[in-house]
């Protein structure tokens, strides 16, 4: 059962908690995700907003730190390889959740791709150094638009998840990237700011990015508890606005109060089987899989 999640928040906790990736009591260990292969899962080494300068790049590194640490300890866990998917093992690919991480120092964009990076959001939910998120009006600023093109230039995807409307479209006029919504659903089927709104979703679908369905009930029907089916719905809206190969998964693993049916990585299991109930073998394999792998692969070239 191959399974790619674009998002997960559990280095956050790790760091906090001072737990392990491989086992602990989180939504996701590794241990507990092994029946996954291949697997491929993206950890988002976040930043809290009040970090600011060094702080920030120092919390980044400390997240960092435990993700190879992980790797070179564990033969359970190793850095994600496109032209080496191991079996029975988490593939991991490190991303930065707000880009404050990097201390407004654009020069260690390069630290950054050296460590693994390959996902990059330059804003969380408030207003930073480079843009807005949700929480603010305001737009990509210029050095805002100048980490867009290094990133992209180091071949780091651009994740914008948390983005304003405003810092959005302002990015979209600076870079010609494919874009990446790692965790957001459909604003048109439940309209909260952290989902996509139809053009949005139609220009990420141009650039031939990626849309990761998030499993948070909050954006998926606006409530505490969402079934499969409301998630299908989601699915469903996307490939009606043509992103049958853009659709991907973005759970929200340890980021957010998960549905009953799913709120443990060793619950994919059933959603897959549901997924296969109502889309062929193909499709299923495209979306919990193949696209982000597809994707990745062509930006790491």
């Amino acid at each position: 059962m191959g399974h790619f999640d674009l998002h997960c928040d559990t280095l956050r906790k790790c760091l906090a908690d001072r737990e392990s990736l491989m086992t602990n009591s989180y939504d996701v260990s590794v241990k507990r995700g092994l029946f996954l292969s291949p697997w491929i899962q993206v950890f988002a080494a976040s930043v809290p907003e009040e970090l600011k300068g060094v702080k920030a790049y120092r919390h980044f590194l400390k997240q960092a730190e435990i993700f190879h640490n992980t790797a070179k300890e564990n033969e359970d866990f190793c850095v994600f390889d496109p032209e080496h998917i191991r079996l029975d093992t988490c593939n991991g690919i490190l991303a930065v959740a707000n880009g404050t991480a990097l201390g407004k120092k654009l020069e260690r964009i390069k630290e950054f791709k050296e460590l693994g990076v390959l996902l990059f959001a330059l804003v969380w939910n408030g207003e930073n150094e480079f843009g807005g998120g949700i929480n603010s009006e305001a737009g990509l600023s210029k050095l805002g638009a100048e980490a867009a093109k290094r990133l992209t230039e180091a071949g780091i995807a651009l994740d914008v998840s948390h983005m304003n409307r405003a810092t959005f479209w302002d990015l979209c006029d600076v870079t010609d990237a494919p874009l990446v919504a790692s965790h957001s659903n459909c604003f048109s089927l439940c309209p909260h700011l952290r989902n996509l709104d139809d053009l949005q979703i139609q220009e990420i679908i141009r650039r031939k990015g990626l849309i990761g369905v998030n499993f948070y009930p909050v954006f998926v029907n606006g409530e505490s508890d969402c079934s499969f089916q409301e998630l299908r719905q989601h699915i469903r809206k996307i490939i009606a606005l043509g992103g049958e190969d853009c659709i991907a998964v973005g759970s929200d693993f340890d980021g957010a109060a998960m549905p009953v049916n799913v709120n443990r990585i060793e619950k994919i299991a059933s959603w897959h089987e549901n997924l296969r109930k109502h889309f062929s073998e193909e499709f299923v394999q495209k979306i919990t899989y193949q696209n982000a792998l597809d994707f990745f692969t062509r930006i790491s070239r």
